[in-house]
């Protein structure tokens, strides 16, 4: 799946925001997906605090 983000967020805040609430198994396993996404470079973020 290829999207584009246009929203400027960084890596360690978009971390933040899919960990913030109690998470059920499921909400878990996509957070955690999405995740491995971002490191594998499949979801690329911005690198800066601009």
């Amino acid at each position: 799946m290829k999207a584009k983000l246009h929203s400027r967020i960084t890596v360690d805040s978009y971390r933040t925001v899919l960990m913030l609430q109690e998470l059920d198994d499921q909400d878990r396993r996509l957070r955690t997906d999405l995740l491995r996404q971002v490191d594998n470079g499949s979801i690329k973020l911005i690198h800066s605090c601009a």
